[in-house]
């Protein structure tokens, strides 16, 4: 999900270097079922943590297969431009992610899979192909040229799981078609990023971000028109976090980033 080398001069190196692999449930789907079954079974495997029980995910792995062979109907997307094709990138990407997890074995983490080019995570990220509607995408190119530099909205970094402890948390819930239902929602998971650790964390008057707000933190200085991390922050979070947040950012926002935790993001669901 994260990288600092350019969208797209990455993917032109791995098309050209003939090193993408295709994954596909090989299967086909249509009609509103398949959205409506993974709907149910991301409700049962996303744990209250927002982390994934890979186990109960495989018990559910029908509802996920035909979930991504509709996404790869051209049918599905309704005609080349619709209005809620944010939220269906969003849960594309979050779907694909599961599905590969599963495809390749349920690795340690999204960076041990065998890579051809010297980028970490390569073959997870950028190596791998699925078909979506008329295209064959990457999760690369899902995230950057679909989400981000299309939407430019910040929010989306606390929308988009990479299957890693360290990512922000998943919703047990698809995110919505209709613009005024995905704003609620986005502002909610920039709220849960937050105030989690995995976020950010408070020691003393320093903050202690989340990497991703390092990686992409252009996104969210002109995404937010000029806002600072500890502003941004500020906005999205509550109570006395929220406070001391805001008495930071008028300090000038010391801050630092910890150390990106990549292990699968497995998590059994208590009964």
């Amino acid at each position: 999900m994260r990288w600092l080398l350019p969208a797209v001069s990455v993917v032109w190196l791995s098309t050209s270097a003939g090193c993408r692999r295709s994954m596909s449930p090989g299967e086909e789907a249509s009609g509103a079922g398949p959205r409506r079954d993974w709907a149910r079974a991301i409700s049962l495997v996303v744990t209250e943590e927002g982390y994934v029980d890979y186990d109960l995910l495989e018990q559910e792995r029908g509802a996920l297969d035909r979930y991504v062979a509709w996404s790869a109907n051209e049918e599905s997307w309704g005609g080349r431009t619709t209005r809620d094709w944010h939220s269906r990138y969003l849960n594309l990407y979050n779907a694909l992610v599961m599905y590969q997890v599963l495809e390749r074995g349920r690795p340690g983490s999204v960076l041990d899979p065998r890579r051809l080019l010297p980028i970490e995570g390569a073959a997870f990220f950028l190596e791998t192909q699925f078909k979506v509607g008329p295209d064959w995408l990457s999760l690369s190119e899902i995230e950057h040229e679909r989400v981000r530099q299309k939407e430019l909205d910040y929010r989306d970094h606390a929308a988009l799981n990479c299957a890693s402890r360290s990512c922000p948390p998943l919703r047990p819930e698809l995110y919505k078609s209709r613009p005024i239902d995905l704003n609620a929602q986005l502002n909610d998971q920039m709220t849960r990023w937050v105030m989690d650790d995995r976020g950010l964390r408070i020691e003393g008057d320093r903050v202690i971000f989340n990497p991703i707000f390092e990686w992409y933190e252009r996104d969210f200085y002109f995404f937010s028109a000029g806002r600072g991390l500890c502003s941004i922050a500020a906005d999205h979070a509550t109570g006395a976090r929220q406070k001391k947040l805001r008495e930071l950012a008028s300090r000038g926002c010391p801050h630092d980033f910890f150390v990106y935790d990549w292990s699968l993001n497995h998590e059994p669901r208590l009964p």
